[in-house]
């Protein structure tokens, strides 16, 4: 078991000596920038300049940040603001603020089939049913007081869209060298004799030769059909086709093109070695370990009948305090993969029982697609 002997903090001391001289663009914006950091010295030392923001945003509907709104939890809302307006476009805002409409539109309905599902249920027939419709006081009527229920409802069922950014920034070092990789997904596809053909045979017309085309389009012709199951019978079965091709030393063009299917989404790893050199850094490291744990998990509601999906995070790279612009971009991101490894080959502890060494690997995966637009604008 190692000694546990933590050293007095230099670096501490001079950043409490020098704060203005640290202080960075996310601080200016009111963030906490050091709660959730590691190693001791970043930003401070001439070596640990190059460092990674981890920002943290929570689900609107998610109880975490609602118990802490006494505690400067979230950023201000001037910063909230510029944030909702850079994520205005994004799908899934979209789609909430449409499920909701849709649903308040047709509340009516809705409670309609809910009531007539419950007499049906409750063992009443066709007959009951149709008299339990006439003593309603109607569509209309539904309609008004179900919209009425709807906008007294706090939490909309289309609320959990949205995220608010917390004030905590958790910050490293930058360890393995920045790497990013852009898929596009392309598929070869045979247009085949009649596309191609036509293809061919316009290009032909519009420069006069189309005469010349005619052998071959009836050559075409005749090893389409060879291979037609009516002229390949019983145990011959493709003998025509094959004879053709054998006679002629020909094969058929298949007229291949190779067409854009889609664009793959981006993941990123960041893989860390915590060395705590005091208890302050111990806790620090288990903290930040703590918090992408909370934070790549997503909650159940009340009654535990749905997930409120995870929260998200966005991701720069700083070098002094400002953001380099010289590395890629990231768009907004889910944490999908985490993995914690508690000591190195041989598992120590301090005295304490806290590890001498712990390993993190965090995997990211964007939630937007990349486009040539979203490169041009954001950087990505």
């Amino acid at each position: 078991m190692a000694n546990f002997t933590p050293p007095s903090d230099i670096v501490s001391e001079n950043r409490k000596k020098f704060e203005a001289q640290y202080t960075n663009q996310d601080q200016q914006r009111g963030y906490n920038i050091g709660t959730f950091e590691y190693p001791e010295g970043l930003r401070v030392k001439p070596d640990l300049q190059n460092y990674v923001a981890f920002y943290i945003n929570v689900r609107d509907r998610a109880t975490g940040g609602k118990t802490q709104k006494n505690k400067d939890y979230y950023v201000s809302e001037r910063e909230q603001a510029k944030l909702n307006a850079i994520n205005r476009n994004n799908i899934s805002v979209s789609a909430a603020e449409e499920g909701a409409k849709t649903i308040k539109n047709n509340i009516g309905a809705i409670i309609g089939a809910v009531g007539a599902i419950a007499t049906i249920a409750n063992g009443g027939g066709p007959k009951k049913l149709m008299m339990g419709g006439l003593k309603t006081a109607g569509a209309a009527l539904a309609g008004t007081l179900g919209v009425k229920l709807y906008d007294s409802i706090k939490a909309e069922p289309f609320a959990s869209g949205s995220t608010s950014r917390l004030k905590e920034v958790i910050t490293l070092h930058v360890e393995d060298r920045p790497s990013v990789k852009y898929g596009a997904n392309y598929s070869d596809k045979e247009m085949g004799a009649l596309t191609g053909g036509l293809i061919e045979g316009s290009f032909a017309a519009a420069n006069g030769t189309l005469k010349d085309m005619v052998p071959e389009i009836q050559q075409r012709l005749i090893a389409g059909l060879v291979k037609l199951p009516s002229l390949n019978p019983g145990a011959a079965g493709g003998t025509l086709d094959n004879l053709l091709t054998l006679s002629t030393k020909t094969r058929t063009n298949p007229f291949r093109e190779v067409l854009f299917e889609s664009v793959d989404y981006r993941t990123f790893s960041f893989k860390y070695r915590f060395f705590p050199k005091s208890k302050n850094e111990t806790k620090k490291i288990k903290d930040i370990i703590d918090k992408f744990k909370v934070h790549m998990h997503p909650e159940v509601t009340k009654a535990r009948l749905f997930y409120i999906f995870p929260s998200e995070f966005d991701i720069q790279y700083f070098f002094k305090d400002k953001e380099n612009d010289y590395l890629h971009k990231f768009a907004r991101c889910a944490l999908t993969d985490m993995q914690v490894d508690y000591g190195g080959e041989q598992f120590t502890t301090f005295e304490d029982g806290s590890p001498v060494e712990i390993g993190l690997v965090l995997t990211f995966r964007e939630l937007e697609q990349m486009t040539s637009e979203g490169i041009k604008a954001n950087g990505y």
